[in-house]
């Protein structure tokens, strides 16, 4: 049985639905017939919202979010450049809460996103308690210490012996000497990973055929534009990711689902810092085929 009806009464033959998907709709005679099921239909309701009348139904999906496209919005293209270029990595924030309508906002502008096969596996974790976000970011620090301390003594064994650092160890000693401060940036009181955040977004998926880490990370750009609209700066927090790779403790503190993978992390608030001008960045290198 298929998954999706065509009203016959609203359906006029056009044969839109058949041009989008020959998995799911086939053109007999000018009669439209649908066979959408497990085998040829990824749910991706293209379909429904296609039709100029309104002719098809999908009984996987709620028919009642899918809304009629606005035609009057028009989004400038030169005002969203500029949106893009104001985006900056705030590491300073206000201590003000975020209120939960702006955050369940966020999380529904994530809900749209476009994700590899239509699989839709981004998960979200949302961190808004003040000692929830100190623990984690402190297994954080706590792993990084060890493992630069482990750093400097290989480094000095391969010294004292005479003998020149292996490569990987070179690149491990370069990041032990940009980060050996955090331990003291704690102590002074300062948060060198999660910043004091009001919130922390972590983006994580079970494992997936398709594509899920660019999943977690549209959606935590996607989130990360939305927050602009409200007032709110973020930062990405690559370093949250790298320490839960490979430390036990801060993967206790995430607490995610078994199996799953954190692929995206952010903290939100609002900044302490405004910025008066946009950035310079390097020429966009790209390669045209015309």
């Amino acid at each position: 049985m298929s998954w999706v009806t065509i009203d016959k009464d609203l359906c006029t033959g056009c044969g839109i639905c058949v041009q989008r998907c020959l998995r799911c709709f086939t053109d007999r005679d000018g009669e439209i017939l649908s066979h959408a099921d497990v085998e040829t239909c990824n749910i991706c309701g293209h379909c429904v919202s296609l039709c100029p009348t309104g002719a098809i139904t999908h009984s996987l999906m709620d028919m009642g979010n899918f809304m009629d496209v606005n035609e009057d919005i028009r989004l400038d293209p030169d005002e969203f450049l500029q949106l893009v270029r104001r985006r900056r990595s705030h590491r300073s924030y206000k201590d003000r809460k975020i209120p939960r309508k702006d955050l369940d906002k966020l999380l529904e502008m994530c809900r749209y996103i476009p994700t590899g096969s239509n699989l839709q596996t981004v998960e979200i974790k949302v961190v808004t308690n003040p000692e929830k976000i100190r623990a984690i970011s402190d297994a954080c620090v706590d792993y990084f210490m060890e493992t630069i301390r482990a750093v400097e003594t290989q480094a000095a064994d391969f010294a004292s012996q005479g003998k020149e650092l292996p490569e990987d160890l070179v690149r491990m000693k370069e990041f032990a000497n940009r980060y050996k401060m955090m331990g003291l940036a704690r102590e002074m009181g300062l948060d060198p990973i999660l910043h004091k955040a009001s919130a922390l977004m972590v983006f994580h998926s079970a494992p997936s055929p398709s594509t899920p880490k660019d999943d977690c990370v549209i959606a935590a750009q996607t989130a990360v534009l939305g927050a602009m609209t409200m007032g709110l700066g973020t930062c990405y927090i690559g370093l949250l990711l790298f320490a839960a790779a490979a430390s036990p403790a801060v993967k206790a503190e995430l607490d995610l689902p078994a199996g799953n993978k954190p692929h995206s992390a952010l903290v939100l608030g609002y900044p302490k810092l405004k910025f008066m001008r946009t950035i310079d960045r390097k020429p966009q290198k790209v390669q045209w085929v015309e």
